[in-house]
């Protein structure tokens, strides 16, 4: 329901966290556990338990195709919407297809047409890249592929970049080998987000690789129901 994300939202921000992941503003038909994206954002812009928090906190939506990133644009417009956004691209053609219903080609094209829109309305944009370490259509990726990827993403202007382990695929030693190799060609944690899953009960080693790598920022979920 609706009330329950608003408390959940509340009660994080009380807790001191400054970047949330609030809501998905993809098509509410395939996807109708965000159907409520909008309100959700009104009534966490009007909480009275936290809205003299939130000018310290970050607020996301997901926005993977042109129509959400819209929708987003729109919302913040209008006062409520979301701080940031985040597009996401996979290593793995198949794998972005099926999750975006663009090939990566025709995906990059939208990114940098929709990229400048979302800035010049205010917005932060960050890039994910999925499926460094695996993936489950297509197997085995090239974590190189996943460096390439991060470089576009900040050249078509992206604030910041999330490295996601799609589905448990990762292990604590491709772990620290991939974010060596990423700290070594761009040199600043700050703009990189770590994403893992504990499919295979690696997720805290994971952390801990990255960590050893020089990574500082760490996505996560609450009660790992995300």
């Amino acid at each position: 329901p609706t009330e329950a994300k608003l408390w959940l939202a509340e009660e994080l921000v009380l807790g001191g966290f400054k970047h949330l992941e609030i809501t998905n503003y993809g098509n509410p038909a395939g996807m109708p556990q965000f159907k409520d994206a909008d309100e959700l954002f009104k009534k966490i812009r009007n909480s009275k338990r936290i809205k003299d928090l939130l000018s310290g906190v970050s607020l996301t939506a997901v926005t993977i195709r042109e129509k959400a990133i819209e929708r987003a644009i729109q919302a913040k417009l209008e006062g409520y919407g979301p701080d940031r956004i985040l597009l996401m691209v996979s290593t793995s053609e198949s794998h972005h297809f099926k999750n975006s219903g663009l090939s990566l080609k025709d995906y990059w094209k939208m990114a940098e047409e929709y990229i400048p829109k979302a800035r010049a309305a205010g917005l932060k944009v960050n890039g994910t890249v999925s499926t460094i370490w695996g993936c489950p259509i297509d197997g085995p990726t090239d974590m190189n592929d996943a460096i390439d990827f991060t470089k576009r993403w900040l050249d078509i202007g992206a604030s910041d970049v999330e490295h996601a382990d799609h589905d448990g695929s990762a292990s604590p030693d491709r772990v620290y080998k991939y974010y060596s190799m990423l700290m070594e060609k761009f040199d600043n944690p700050q703009k990189h987000i770590v994403h893992f899953h504990t499919t295979r009960g690696w997720g805290l080693a994971n952390v801990l690789a990255a960590l050893q790598a020089g990574m500082t920022n760490f996505e996560s979920t609450m009660g790992g129901i995300g």
